[in-house]
């Protein structure tokens, strides 16, 4: 999955350079080790302030703008993460998602001067544990968009996150139909393949 999340990513044409954010424990090692054998960079920070954990490694990379992904999605929309960024750039935002995406493909664009920011305004655990948050519940502070999709796109009841056995065995049944090879498929061609009555079949 871990691979499978840097590839799609190093596939979107705005992105230089992929780092995989773990932490510091000894039971990480394995998740810093895949990272590299994949060919990301890592960076280890604290367990549960993820934001001092982002503001490092943007310390230590220097990006103008973070695009921030998580590894439980492996079916990020590869075009999104492209779309974000322009976005962000041309209209000169902070920070820029995609909304109506399925649950599970979206990634969302900051800058780092707005991460900095975030960094010093976050004191709640809740705010130093989800990145963004506190972009999100404080909108008026920030230049912010969310923007629509293509409407192939646009199916918010679709799952494609893993959080639980059940997610993983779905999602490996679409990653089966449609193998990767030298070039990451598209979202929309995984969307085709979903029908109503998949997850069922696969989860009974």
């Amino acid at each position: 999955m871990l691979a499978r999340s840097i590839d799609r990513l190093r596939a979107a044409q705005v992105v230089d350079r992929v780092v995989v954010l773990t932490t510091r424990l000894a039971e990480d090692e394995q998740v810093a080790d895949e990272a590299r054998r994949a060919g990301a960079d890592v960076y280890r920070g604290p367990v549960l302030d993820v934001l001092t954990r982002f503001r490092g490694a943007s310390e230590a990379f220097a990006p103008e703008v973070i695009v921030r992904a998580t590894a439980d999605n492996p079916l990020i929309d590869i075009g999104s993460v492209d779309r974000v960024v322009c976005a962000l750039r041309e209209a000169k935002l902070d920070w820029c998602i995609e909304g109506d995406l399925p649950v599970g493909a979206a990634t969302e664009a900051l800058t780092a001067v707005a991460l900095e920011e975030v960094d010093r305004k976050a004191v709640t655990v809740r705010h130093r544990e989800h990145v963004t948050l506190y972009i999100k519940e404080h909108p008026e502070e920030f230049r912010t968009a969310i923007l629509h999709p293509p409407a192939a796109l646009r199916r918010p009841d679709i799952r494609l996150t893993v959080d639980t056995p059940e997610d993983f065995i779905y999602v490996e049944s679409l990653v089966r139909c449609l193998p990767e090879e030298q070039c990451p498929a598209a979202l929309v061609k995984y969307l085709s393949l979903v029908k109503p009555h998949l997850r069922a079949a696969v989860l009974g």
